[in-house]
């Protein structure tokens, strides 16, 4: 039996797994297939959790293919604040993989708004079909913004392989489908070692990865974006230095379930 909560971050339904701590890379991606493919779970992804340490350890979280997820992380915020009894606003920080550093998480435990700071990324483009795409490698997964265009999976391949062609394979990468018009995000995810792209609800590094493309528009300005996508809205802060971001938070409400039991074979 696996032990698992759901965590609901705008819709980007991500499974928590409790008790996987003695399983390897190959057994989390078996019992990530396993939950992604469960129709009841709805899940878009899957996070397995460790409890810290000692009085001095994380709480840690490793994504389904070892790639980084903002969403996941404000969410594993959220979780070990109520799991350490926490009430209030809380200010801590979480070991989240794909991350270089510890991830800063700001939440507060009785209304369920979780935030979590990323780093900035490095910025890039790529040259598709006569535009340039703008292109956002943050640590654990990458981003590409393309706009205006209707999301598609024969169109998310191609990018993909464009991208690969002149960055490399990344944890996970996104190309996020803009529609400046309706000022709306739909986000696509592929997961390398899971080989699993999914059409997302929302992904708040995506959302972080177009505040920066729209900010590169405002001069460099500090702001607060929010972001639609369609599981709901992610607000986006960023601090900027210099005309260029230094700080980005990614926020939003957060509700998670009661520990479950899942059946499964690993």
């Amino acid at each position: 039996m696996l032990d698992i909560v759901k965590a609901d971050p705008a819709g980007n339904i991500t499974i928590f797994v409790l008790n996987g701590q003695e399983l390897d890379a190959a057994g989390r991606v078996k019992a990530a297939k396993t939950l992604l493919a469960d129709k009841g779970l709805g899940a878009e992804q899957v996070g397995f959790v460790s409890p810290p340490a000692g009085e001095d350890g994380l709480w840690r979280l490793t994504m389904m293919g070892g790639e980084f997820c903002g969403n996941a992380a404000r969410s594993l915020g959220l979780f070990a604040a109520r799991k350490m009894g926490l009430h209030g606003r809380r200010k801590f920080t979480v070991d989240v993989s794909g991350a270089a550093h510890p991830v800063v998480v700001d939440v507060d435990c009785d209304s369920g708004d979780a935030a979590a700071a990323i780093p900035p990324p490095a910025g890039g483009a790529l040259g598709f079909g006569g535009k340039t795409l703008p292109v956002y490698r943050f640590d654990g997964i990458s981003h590409v913004i393309v706009e205006d265009a209707p999301p598609d999976k024969s169109m998310f391949f191609k990018v993909k392989a464009l991208f690969e062609s002149r960055f490399g394979k990344p944890d996970a990468l996104g190309v996020m489908f803009y529609d400046s018009v309706k000022d709306f995000l739909r986000p696509a995810v592929y997961v390398y070692a899971s080989e699993s792209l999914v059409f997302e609800s929302s992904c708040g590094s995506g959302a972080a990865a177009l505040a920066c493309h729209r900010l590169s528009k405002m001069d460099g300005m500090d702001a607060v974006i929010p972001v639609k996508q369609p599981g709901g809205l992610i607000t986006v802060r960023v601090v900027t230095e210099d005309g260029l971001p230094r700080h980005i938070w990614i926020g939003g409400k957060v509700t998670l379930s009661e520990i479950t039991n899942f059946p499964i074979d690993c």
